[in-house]
């Protein structure tokens, strides 16, 4: 289900800083463009390059954050790769495209829906496997 709950302003500015889109139901969006997908908000479109920092804000927004190295220094992670696998590793219904991959990256076999990967529509890799 998504979180239909408006952004604050500080939520908004932090997806701004990591070139983020707002959020698009998995279902209509257009999944060929490099994008984050958090379950609870939906399919954000991010900047090449940006996929790291944009997971890191989701994060964030998710222990009460609105900023990457907040979180990072909360959870005693690196910011921002480390804080991004954090995200992917622990957050159900979580994956992403970068702009160089082909394959869309999730967490586990268990992170995403049967549903969730039939209409991602395409070969789903695993990072932590």
């Amino acid at each position: 289900m998504l979180d239909i709950r408006p952004f604050t302003n500080e939520q908004w500015w932090a997806m701004c800083d990591a070139h983020m889109s707002l959020p698009e139901p998995l279902a209509k969006a257009d999944l060929n463009k490099p994008f984050v997908y958090d379950r609870r908000y939906g399919v954000f479109y991010v900047a090449p390059g940006h996929h790291q920092h944009a997971m890191s804000i989701l994060l964030a927004f998710r222990h009460g954050h609105t900023k990457g190295p907040a979180v990072a220094e909360l959870l005693g992670l690196k910011f921002s790769h480390g804080t991004a696998d954090e995200w992917l590793r622990t957050t159900p219904g979580a994956c992403f495209l970068s702009s160089v991959g082909k394959n869309v990256l999730a967490g586990n076999r268990d992170s995403l829906s049967i549903i969730e990967r039939r209409m991602i529509g395409r070969r789903v890799s695993y990072a932590f496997e």
